[in-house]
């Protein structure tokens, strides 16, 4: 018997291409965008990027690198943790070890003959002498460097500046510049610029003397990488512990924050792609059994039960589904290929951060979509199913006269709930679930939307009724096919409007954190200049700062370092832990550099153990002024500090401010980012203060004087570099939707070829067909714009609430102008083009087709 029912299922697939084939491709495309979310966040478990400095090491061990949370993905720190330079020993004594070596690593930068700082493309790290081993890197020229002043480079740095065994170059860490004799050369290795000094000259360039950034173990021969890793893990406990491919994580610092990156992005960007396909399935294969009504219901009427109605759309849809989410599977590979390479120019991942080619995103993938699309085929066939016969036969020829009473109070109730968790959340719960909840609202009310979507539509048509039927013939088809089958539209509608609606929350959610985060940044640096490294520079020293405050017409000089920290928290009986964006300041004359626009508190008390937090950090934890936030510094080290301030200009500053030396402590360069400088107006005001600054960049090779305006564009454009990561990711998801829009509203010419016949046996031209179905496209496209838009307002007020405490979303008219012209386009070719193909067969032939 189920044998019966698959043959005749594969017989309906074949005599009926055009709605099986609308079905496939939404499968086909679906199954490929899970696949490649699970492919991210598979990679953000398990891949990473081979060793290159560390290479001829059995063991390598560093820090603690990231907070252990239970029953949830561990967040990296992203500053080095390092360890103790006492372990060496203790590691050396470990049976199994032949050597243990000390690793330090010192972001620098270099100048050319000229003083003119070097581009190398690739970051410049120095070590001591003593680690070259463990690459090992080869002298190719001279020989190791035997004082502080001399030097190893390799070739690649050579080559850049020019230099030969012999001649000096000028090395600085931060802004502090220091001549070098280079006394040998090595090959490059990996995709860093390598620097190599005596060991005791490292540890005095080194921002944490007292710190190593990993050692290095060179086993006996003989021993067992993994047996030995398990006896330095009991003789150095609290330490990471890494072998063969995972060595590549503690030698490239940035691979963990990828890990972490990709994880977060894919579960979230996961979750939405799959309720998206769905969404998209539901809405295909429901469009393609509605156009078989005529066909289902004189299998009713021929005695065929409701159970055997699902049996065969079961079978029907299981075949699809298997072969579309099976196909597609494999193509996700490539997608996941494709964002990868996004992310990694847009500057997310590192350029040589591989993918893993596990096979189980794929397996996921095509059990989700085969059970999204049986469900999906359930819920179509429910109605012709459960009639009567009779009932089933007279809907077949005519439209239901309304909605169902469950369906439209479902519908209702979704639209009430997406409302309320877009604009009401916002209102009472401030923080990043403000934030997720307003974005999430979305698909709620799409999927509200759809469920009352025929009424909309029969709504849209008795309102754009009269201005079509003012053409006679063309108009007046327009009109009565829009109210008669509104069903049949609502299906291209909705995903149309879905489109839309993504692309404006999308395009909404960044340009309205860009602009604001601008509009921050320039009103709350109230200084006259601010001083940075440039592109070229890592940092500025701390010792810059008492520099500045020396030179002629300076009132101020305020230094700022960056960093991003955990802030802990419970939420609902679990343990949380957020990476914030941090700030270090120093409250003497903040007054004179910077505004944070402060709410409650005050930041003059900004020293010891204390924190201020922006509104959107202190509503996530749930903090008030008085509370004690539970912190992750970014190296790891734990604070509970006491919260001072609570502040507006997060997104231009940072949403975690701290004392300065606290935050500096606990960076891997110890260096400044910036360094705010007020001028003194009793003696020469901004012009003598700029001629000061002017003159010390000059001797200063990686040292910026900007103005505040310049530097706020700066931070704009940092911030835009990472909201296009998001963008990415949303791209490919609304790609899929446009594909979804595109074979819906193909799926739904295409199957009124026999309606186009018979108009044309009685009379209709060609080109009176062709502009009925223009005028019915424009129905669609008005409609599906009237009806994004308003799904995605809520969203978008509400993420500006959650953002800037304002509901005021920012969007210039002229992107919403482009978002329309995009639906116009696209609906007016996904209709014009299959009708013009449908209207080259002969009439009379064409009547004949089944429907």
């Amino acid at each position: 018997m189920r044998r019966a029912v698959f043959d005749i299922a594969w017989s309906t697939i074949k005599h009926r291409k055009g709605g099986f084939v609308a079905a496939f491709v939404a499968l086909f495309f679906g199954s490929a965008v899970i696949t490649a979310c699970g492919v991210l966040l598979v990679s953000g478990l398990t891949s990473g990027v081979e060793s290159q400095r560390y290479a001829g090491a059995a063991v390598v061990v560093g820090g603690e690198q990231s907070k252990d949370i239970a029953e949830d993905f561990d967040p990296a720190y992203p500053e080095r943790a390092g360890l103790s330079a006492t372990v060496t020993e203790r590691i050396a004594k470990v049976p199994g070890v032949r050597s243990a070596v000390a690793e330090r690593t010192i972001a620098l930068s270099a100048a050319d003959r000229q003083g003119r700082p070097l581009g190398l493309g690739d970051p410049l790290y120095g070590h001591g002498w003593s680690s070259a081993v463990l690459a090992p890197f080869e002298l190719t020229a001279g020989e190791p460097p035997r004082t502080g002043r001399e030097a190893v480079v390799d070739a690649d740095l050579a080559r850049a500046a020019g230099l030969k065994v012999g001649d000096r170059i000028r090395l600085a860490v931060g802004t502090t510049p220091a001549p070098y004799e280079i006394s040998g050369i090595v090959d490059p290795v990996g995709r860093q610029v390598s620097v190599f000094f005596t060991d005791a000259r490292a540890a005095e360039l080194s921002p944490h003397p007292d710190r190593l950034t990993a050692v290095g173990v060179l086993a006996e021969p003989g021993t067992d990488a993994s047996a030995l890793a398990d006896r330095i893990a009991k003789a150095v406990p609290g330490t990471d512990i890494h072998t063969g491919s995972e060595i590549g994580d503690v030698e490239f610092l940035d691979v963990g924050q990828s890990r972490g990156f990709l994880v977060g992005l894919s579960a979230a960007f996961g979750g939405t792609a799959l309720a998206v396909v769905v969404f998209v399935v539901s809405s295909t294969l429901g469009l393609g059994i509605q156009q078989r009504r005529r066909e289902l219901a004189m299998l009713r009427a021929i005695a065929a039960t409701p159970r055997q109605i699902h049996k065969l759309i079961g079978a029907e849809t299981l075949l699809v589904s298997v072969v579309g989410s099976v196909l597609g599977a494999a193509q996700g590979f490539l997608v996941a290929d494709w964002l990868r390479a996004a992310f990694a120019e847009a500057g997310s991942l590192p350029a040589d951060f591989g993918l893993a080619r596990n096979p189980l995103p794929a397996v996921a993938s095509v059990v989700l979509c085969v059970l999204g699309g049986r469900l999906a085929g359930y819920l179509a066939a429910r109605r012709v199913a459960r009639i009567r016969p009779v009932d089933a036969l007279g809907e077949s020829l005519v439209e239901a006269a309304g909605l169902g009473r469950v369906r439209l109070l479902s519908g209702l109730v979704l639209i009430a709930l997406g409302l309320v968790a877009a604009v009401v959340l916002p209102l009472v719960i401030p923080g990043q679930a403000a934030l997720a909840g307003a974005g999430s609202s979305l698909l709620v009310l799409m999927v509200g939307a759809a469920l009352i979507g025929p009424a909309l539509v029969k709504a849209a048509a008795r309102l754009l009724g009269p201005l079509l039927s003012r053409s006679r013939v063309s108009g007046y088809l327009a009109a009565a096919n829009s109210a008669a089958n509104s069903r049949r539209l609502s299906g291209a509608v909705v995903p149309l409007a879905l489109g839309a609606a993504m692309a404006l929350l999308q395009i909404s959610l960044l340009t309205t954190g860009q602009e604001e985060a601008k509009r921050q940044t320039a009103e709350g640096i109230v200084a006259d200049w601010v001083l940075t490294s440039g592109g070229a520079g890592t940092g500025l020293s701390p010792e810059l700062t008492e520099t500045v405050r020396a030179l002629p017409g300076i009132a101020a000089a305020t230094p700022v370092a960056r960093s991003q920290v955990l802030l802990n928290y419970d939420e609902a009986d679990k343990q949380r832990a957020e990476t914030f964006s941090a700030q270090g300041i120093d409250p003497a004359g903040l007054g004179q550099a910077l505004d944070l626009d402060v709410r409650e508190g005050a930041l003059t008390g900004l020293t010891g153990d204390t924190v201020a937090l922006s509104r959107m950090a202190a509503g996530t934890a749930g903090l008030d002024v008085g509370d004690t936030a539970d912190l992750h510094l970014g190296d790891g080290v734990r604070k509970k500090l006491k919260v001072i301030a609570v502040y507006g200009n997060g997104l231009g500053f940072g949403e975690v401010t701290l004392p300065h030396q606290l935050l500096i402590r606990h960076t891997t360069n110890g260096l400044n980012s910036a360094l705010l400088v007020t001028a003194d107006e009793r003696a020469g005001g901004p012009a003598k203060a700029g001629a000061s600054l002017g003159e010390l960049a000059g001797r200063t090779p990686t040292l910026a004087v900007v103005s505040p305006d310049d530097y706020a564009a700066a931070q704009e454009g940092a911030y835009a570099d990472q909201s296009w990561t998001s963008l990415i990711a949303n791209g490919a998801l609304l790609l899929y939707v446009l594909i979804a829009v595109v074979n819906t509203l193909v799926m739904t010419v295409t199957a009124r070829s026999r309606e186009f016949a018979m108009l044309r046996l009685i009379g209709t031209t060609a080109r009176q067909t062709r502009r009925m179905m223009f005028m019915e496209s424009w129905v669609v496209v008005l409609t599906a714009l009237a009806l994004g838009t308003l799904i995605a307002l809520p969203p978008m007020v509400g993420s500006a609430l959650a953002l800037t405490g304002r509901p005021v979303p920012h969007m210039e008219p002229v992107v919403w102008l482009a978002v329309a012209g995009s639906v116009a386009l696209l609906g007016w070719f996904s209709t014009s083009l299959p009708t013009r193909s449908a209207l080259r067969a002969e009439p009379v032939a064409a009547a004949g087709v089944r429907d």
